[in-house]
């Protein structure tokens, strides 16, 4: 069975848009195996869902439609609270 590839970066943006209320200001960039995304400020929360379950969601989709040879991680860039 051939599988079709899927670009992480594609999909992790349609995925952040689909959950956040200003899908324009999503940003998606990668660096290195990491998918970086970036959203308006006091959205973060919308992305990460309750208990992390929306951005774990969102990870698991995006490893399985990518490359199995390659390992791919996706993290929001997001402002530390100190």
């Amino acid at each position: 069975m051939r599988r079709m590839k899927t670009d992480p970066v594609d999909l992790t943006l349609f995925l952040a848009q689909s959950v956040v209320d200003q899908p324009p200001m999503v940003r998606v960039s990668r660096r290195g195996p990491t998918v970086i995304v970036r959203v308006a400020p006091g959205e973060e929360g919308r992305l990460i869902g309750r208990q992390g379950r929306v951005i774990q969601a969102i990870r698991t989709l995006v490893r399985a439609a990518s490359d199995p040879r390659e390992r791919v991680n996706v993290d929001l860039d997001a402002p530390r609270k100190q």
